[in-house]
């Protein structure tokens, strides 16, 4: 059984969009969650003991807030990019010519969701980081 080379990288293809999105929606999910906690404790709650937890906490709620709109723009990028391609196959179905543009039109919304995800990604980990250590600054003042 002989394996087509097109066939297999569209497989992966397909298995890459799926995780992509599961991750960025986890991803999202935990930074609106991570965001409430460290709003709730931090912000809300009484008066940081000391500089570094507020530094800390700010840092943590600037970072989580900023990828928590980096995932929602991801998203909306996506929507458009998968419009976009939808399109083209539209009219590759129907016998059009596909337009260089349209082509250079998807391959530039795939590369800049991959950007704001790779954005998204670490600015969790810096939010989170900084979470732990605004957690650690006031259970230690």
């Amino acid at each position: 059984m002989k394996i087509d080379p097109k066939e297999s990288f569209v497989r992966w293809q397909s298995a890459t969009r799926k995780h992509f999105t599961v991750t960025s929606s986890v991803v999202l999910g935990l930074a609106t969650g991570l965001l409430a906690f460290v709003s709730e404790h931090f912000l809300l709650d009484a008066p940081p003991p000391n500089w570094y937890v507020l530094l800390t906490g700010l840092i943590a709620v600037l970072s989580l807030g900023t990828s928590i709109g980096l995932a929602l723009w991801c998203s909306i990028n996506r929507l458009r990019d998968f419009r976009a391609t939808a399109q083209i196959a539209r009219k590759r179905a129907e016998g059009e010519a596909v337009l260089v543009a349209d082509r250079r039109e998807t391959t530039a919304l795939g590369e800049f969701s991959w950007q704001l995800y790779t954005w998204q990604l670490i600015l969790f980990g810096i939010g989170a980081v900084a979470s732990v250590a605004a957690l650690l600054g006031r259970a230690l003042s």
